[in-house]
């Protein structure tokens, strides 16, 4: 439709008063405290000098290597050599590149810098053998992605970024349930885990070795998709550039020790603690401990192999793949919009990025999201089974890694079924394509809910607690309160008007809802106005993200910010194709438009970067309105050297210090009632958590006068010692906690430890009685 000169002034002036609006609201920070600000940002900066000094030299040999490297194929080419061959020259002389560039780093720290590294070989250490051990595991769920994919689908792909996008997430996958099967047994131990990724390494090795040699090669069918060779526009440079820097902040953070709250509480302490017993523990007094936990799977194997620097590395991993996918479903499915802008776009969303420093699984719940769109619309395009089947694996392995998948399912069958009848109009052709999408996914969460049911007598604890209930020493009504208040704390309350509010309101008022995306989506929102025709695909996106976030908003979800990274690569793609679309209708209105709209952008994706952290932060008030689940700083200190891990994790952890204690000087036997949570990871004796449901007659169950039936459900726990927050108990009201009153600790107990923040007693059974 055509749009008259007068109506286009409108829109402009209605589009440029939106973005100035936002913006000003958005970086109120700015000009509410510019000093401040300024001098974060700037600190900030200064920091990442040394990151961008080191990323920039490696890329200029990097550089440098391919563009000899390309002179020597040349050469080989003229030679007749093989076309392996001139993929093996030219990776051996990046690699030999690489190699020196980091050889003469290290010198150069050695002979310039390491006085003022005191910890640099533990650093190095640590990140070396983090990175090997991922590396292997990457390596090793190539092998068994490509197994499944060439010997059980009889598939292999066109496209190398396919290639690597399904042999890698199905791979891991993979990996996690030959795990599985090993806890099964009994034997998943860490010696264990290392013979079975040295026999998959090896196997794959030969595999590999025959299929170059030999020349009766598989029959396998090729994914018939066709050549499409990118072109590179010169502002993609600039987008290449933004999504290379960030990958480098994320990966140099994924090198720090692990200090993220639910990474320490069971995303990495579940794995170790089953690598130490050898099969999967399940501990009542802890409600996450019936999860589904394919990836505390995966995690697992890189705590075998390299640490747990290993494990966060598995997890950031996510962020490249998910970037390549992301690259991917714009360059298939979203014609004349570029792909390197919708990556940037992905990659710049602060809560993403940090997704990717910790051991959390929501990004690696992004990458599988993504696949099965991704496969199903190339089965809705082609009806090749192996697409459909390429779907239900990955959608069965984003069920068994977060109950948050059941939504994916949900909308994934809808949304297929409904395409094919629409394209079809035969309901046997579309539903039966959607059904065995929906039973073939829950094959792999089924062993996680009977798991669960066996358990609890729910297949999805602690979900639909009013519907199956639970035993009364795993959960309660009680305990379902408490879980409700706590999720409560997100959001605003459920409104008409806050849920039409919601875009502007989560974006502007990000701290509410512990993340943020950044307000370049909510900005180029109205931008689809300006797009002269949609793409089938990108309408189905644009479906599916808002039913999704419908989902979110709905009383089975919770206001969390991290729960909106599934769909984080189709916000980026629709993103794009906004932006696209706009620069376009720009150009046309008046010249230089577009290029003046991709000049605000190169300088809006950046500020979503770390360092400009602080201009987000618009309700920040003293120690009130900050920002989580974002980066806040760069750890390059530990990561070089600087600082030591022990240091770092006293200042990053607030139990740290009491915890290295306790297992030092308490016996094994010991078992500490703890008024800590988020510190799991690093404690060896056997806890008890202060808020778990059996846990609470001596706890939040017994106010002051009820010190007896306190005593006695402490005694009944065989509770040994109790660690408590000072800071926890200042903020309480005096009568709140029987175990905590002065005459109770005068009696009772004998301070062995105490530290700024926490003090441990032993309670003393010896000299009183009940």
């Amino acid at each position: 439709m055509r749009i008259q000169r007068g109506s286009q002034y409108c829109l402009l002036a209605l589009w440029l008063a939106w973005t100035v609006g936002l913006l000003l609201i958005y970086y109120r920070q700015v000009w509410l405290s510019p000093t401040e600000n300024l001098a974060l940002v700037w600190s900030n900066l200064v920091d990442l000098l040394p990151l961008l000094g080191i990323g920039l030299g490696a890329a200029l040999l990097l550089f440098l290597a391919q563009r000899v490297g390309r002179k020597i194929s040349q050469l080989l080419r003229q030679e007749k050599f093989t076309q392996p061959s001139q993929l093996l020259y030219g990776t051996l002389l990046e690699f030999g590149g690489l190699t020196i560039y980091v050889a003469l780093s290290y010198l150069l720290i050695r002979r310039v810098l390491l006085p003022g590294l005191p910890y640099f070989h533990e650093a190095v250490g640590r990140s070396v053998l983090g990175i090997v051990g991922a590396g292997l595991t990457v390596v090793a769920a190539q092998f068994l992605g490509l197994g499944v994919c060439r010997l059980l689908l009889r598939w292999q792909f066109q496209d190398w970024r396919d290639r690597w996008l399904y042999h890698s997430a199905i791979g891991l996958g993979a990996l996690a349930y030959l795990s599985l099967g090993l806890a099964f047994l009994g034997i998943y131990y860490r010696l264990s885990i290392q013979i079975l990724v040295a026999t998959v390494l090896a196997a794959g090795s030969l595999w590999l070795g025959y299929c170059f040699k030999s020349d009766n090669s598989l029959q396998l069918r090729s994914a018939a998709q066709p050549r499409l060779t990118p072109t590179v526009a010169p502002a993609d440079r600039i987008w290449q550039g933004v999504t290379l820097i960030a990958i480098a902040i994320a990966f140099v953070c994924a090198l720090a020790p692990e200090q993220e709250f639910d990474a320490l509480s069971y995303h990495l302490s579940f794995p170790e603690m089953w690598l130490e017993a050898g099969y999967l523990v399940d501990l009542p007094a802890q409600y996450v401990s019936l999860y589904p936990m394919t990836w505390e799977l995966i995690f697992g194997a890189g705590l075998a192999l390299g640490g747990p620097i290993a494990a966060k590395l598995l997890h950031f991993v996510s962020l490249p793949l998910t970037v390549l996918l992301t690259y991917q479903l714009t360059r298939r499915f979203v014609a004349g919009v570029s792909p390197w802008l919708a990556s940037a776009f992905l990659v710049t969303v602060p809560i993403v990025l940090w997704e990717a420093t910790s051991a959390y699984v929501d990004l690696a719940l992004a990458l599988h999201v993504g696949l099965v769109l991704y496969a199903l619309w190339q089965y809705v395009q082609e009806r090749h089974w192996q697409w459909l089947v390429l779907a239900a694996l990955n959608l069965g392995l984003a069920l068994a890694s977060k109950h948050l998948a059941l939504f994916v399912l949900a909308l994934a069958a809808i949304g297929l079924f409904l395409q094919l009848w629409f394209q079809t109009k035969n309901f046997r052709q579309a539903v039966i394509p959607a059904i065995a999408l929906s039973v073939g996914s829950l094959v792999l969460p089924f062993p996680w809910y009977l798991r669960s049911w066996l358990a609890s007598g729910n297949p999805v604890f602690p979900e639909l607690f009013s519907l199956f209930g639970a035993p009364a020493d795993r959960w309660d009504a009680v305990s379902e309160r408490g879980l409700d208040h706590f999720l409560e704390q997100f959001g605003r309350p459920d409104s008409v008007l806050n849920l039409l509010t919601l875009p502007w309101d989560m974006t502007v008022n990000a701290a509410d809802y512990g993340g943020t995306l950044g307000p370049l989506f909510l900005l180029f929102l109205p931008g689809w106005v300006f797009i002269r025709r949609y793409s089938s695909a990108a309408s189905w996106f644009a479906g599916f993200v808002l039913l999704y976030v419908v989902l979110w908003a709905s009383p089975f979800c919770s206001f969390q910010m991290r729960f909106l990274v599934p769909i984080t690569p189709l916000l980026a793609i629709l993103a794009a194709a906004s932006c696209e679309g706009l620069a376009h209708w720009l150009n046309s209105f008046a010249r230089g438009g577009g290029l003046a709209l991709y000049t605000g952008l190169a300088v809006l994706l950046p500020l979503n970067l770390p360092p400009f952290l602080p201009f987000h932060e618009g309700n920040r008030v003293g120690w009130t309105g900050w920002l989580t689940h974002v980066i806040r700083e760069l750890p390059l200190p530990v990561v070089v050297g600087q600082t030591s891990e022990a240091a770092y994790l006293q200042k990053t952890v607030p139990s740290y210090s009491a915890w290295q204690y306790i297992n030092a000087h308490l016996p094994k036997t010991a078992r500490i009632l703890t008024f800590s949570d988020g510190d799991q990871f690093y404690s060896d004796r056997d806890r008890l958590w202060s808020d778990a449901t059996i846990a609470r007659p001596a706890t939040w169950g017994a106010a002051r006068g009820q010190e007896k039936q306190a005593f006695q459900s402490l005694q009944k726990s065989e509770i040994s010692h109790i660690l408590f927050d000072k800071q926890q108990l200042k903020s309480l009201p005096p009568d709140t906690l029987a175990i905590a009153q002065p005459e109770v600790v005068k009696t009772w107990y004998e301070e062995v430890y105490e530290d700024s923040r926490y003090i441990l007693y032993r309670v003393q059974w010896e000299k009183s009685a009940l």
